[in-house]
């Protein structure tokens, strides 16, 4: 028996030490690295710079040193060797959000002139605080003081990825709440948003402060494509460090190296940030069962979820299976995005996400309610929202005076907390003043296999048509709370 066993645990340690060779010299072939792939900025904020009289202050100094580091890694516009002129680290350039009028790859705060509640606000991975930028925006013309943080690793160089840590981030969450909660004092309610990672962070945020019992929790949750769980690929990510700190499979720390053109979110994917986000969903999980056990799951904030049915970044269904389905009857909702359903597309889509859609409709006993962003009828581009409390099969249809854009069939992960109209990811205003890139309209058209960028990332929708009418269901959301 016992070496029974022991065969089955040689074999498959060859098999996964062959899956880790393979995919460390298939690595090989990816491009250079640059500089910021290779070198994290020495200042970032950790876990162990968090005491109890940190502050707001002390973290954006930290940024300010990051900023300087930054500065050394840029390349002269002079440099007549650099070909790619795109590139947000060329100094100067048009995509150096650097020499933008603001740059929103740190953070930043919005304060009303009268505040009557406090807001903070987290991005996704590999992201920056300017993803949260409209919803700040939209939150302090209603009178809310808000906080777009920054997390650490993020808004300088991909790098800044290769060594953070899932507890980076939640050391600075807490930061962040306690900063909000100090400039509101009390005054009005505390809410907290968060986008794909973000939002993974916030909901657990939220049950460590339930188990914890003297962390402030959150009086309600806004949750954009929420990363409630991810491939399990990212489970054995980690694995990537046995090969990796060897200087001949370097690249192996990656799982994508791509040109820097985007001046608020890396294109390059470095394998410990998939690891750390699993850590991240992880904890939730483990956190949520602690709080079911104990009991005390009413004392969840309400939720509302913003959420496309298809999502190539996360698991969707894990939103409702893992956190809706375990939630009390407290006011929460989620906001689905439909394909686009136009006949003319019928037969296009891998599965029938419509079918599914209408028998989630046909459910009686969601504690939850759940309104439904898809087409009036299947000849037209025009959209409803079809809507219905928990616990109710009635469902109520409002037509929105919105409709899919031409050649568009769904939204994407990346697409849901940005306006058509945004300067760097929209697709509309073609004349906009926007200093760089406007990413969102990009439609390059040409031969395969000539580009450096893969076409799958030109394809992926960058804005969301349907902005307008989720900014009004939040203000409709927060005015029952009010």
């Amino acid at each position: 028996m016992l070496l029974s066993l022991l065969w089955i645990a040689s074999a498959l340690f060859i098999i996964l030490l062959t899956f880790l060779l393979i995919r460390a010299f298939d690595a090989r072939r990816m491009p250079e690295l640059m500089k910021w792939q290779r070198h994290p900025l020495k200042s970032e904020f950790r876990s162990a710079d968090l005491r109890d009289n940190t502050t707001l202050a002390d973290y954006q100094a930290i940024e300010d040193k990051l900023a300087q580091e930054l500065k050394d890694l840029f390349i002269p516009n002079d440099d007549q060797g650099w070909r790619f002129r795109s590139s947000r680290y060329l100094d100067r350039g048009v995509c150096n959000p650097s020499a933008f009028p603001k740059n929103w790859n740190w953070s930043f705060e919005l304060t009303p002139p009268e505040i009557k509640g406090g807001v903070l606000l987290l991005h996704g991975l590999t992201d920056s605080p300017y993803s949260m930028r409209t919803i700040a925006e939209d939150f302090a013309a209603q009178g809310f003081y808000v906080l777009g943080l920054r997390l650490p690793g993020h808004g300088t160089v991909p790098a800044g990825l290769l060594s953070v840590s899932w507890k980076d981030w939640t050391a600075a969450v807490k930061l962040g709440v306690k900063h909000v909660q100090e400039k509101v004092a009390g005054q009005g309610p505390f809410f907290m948003g968060g986008y794909s990672n973000g939002g993974a962070l916030t909901v657990n945020y939220a049950l460590q402060a339930i188990l914890d019992g003297s962390l402030p929790c959150p009086d309600r949750i806004i949750l954009f494509s929420p990363a409630i769980e991810i491939t399990s690929f990212a489970r054995i990510a980690r694995l990537h460090r046995i090969l990796s700190w060897i200087p001949y499979f370097e690249k192996n720390d990656w799982l994508d190296i791509q040109p820097e053109y985007d001046p608020y979110k890396y294109n390059s994917f470095p394998q410990n940030a998939a690891a750390q986000t699993w850590l991240v969903t992880l904890s939730l999980r483990k956190n949520l069962l602690l709080v079911s056990k104990k009991g005390v799951l009413d004392k969840l904030p309400p939720i509302l979820s913003f959420q496309s049915i298809v999502d190539a970044t996360i698991k969707g269904r894990a939103l409702v299976t893992e956190l809706y389905g375990n939630l009390p009857e407290n006011g929460s909702e989620i906001v689905v995005f439909d394909v686009n359903n136009a006949d003319r597309l019928e037969g296009l889509f891998v599965h029938d996400f419509r079918k599914k859609l209408v028998d989630w409709e046909k459910m009686g006993d969601l504690p939850y309610a759940l309104t439904i962003v898809t087409n009036d009828t299947a000849h037209s581009r025009q959209v409803c929202a079809r809507s219905k409390v928990a616990n109710s099969i009635e469902v109520r249809t409002r037509p929105l005076e919105l409709k899919w854009p031409d050649q568009v069939y769904s939204l994407a992960h990346v697409a849901i907390p940005f306006p058509v109209d945004d300067p760097i990811y929209g697709s509309t205003s073609p004349d906009s003043d926007s200093p760089s890139l406007r990413i969102g309209d990009l439609a390059l058209r040409g031969e395969k296999g000539v580009l450096t960028i893969p076409s799958s990332q030109l394809m992926r929708l960058r804005n969301n048509p349907f902005h307008s009418f989720m900014l009004q269901k939040i203000h409709d959301w927060i005015g029952q709370a009010e």
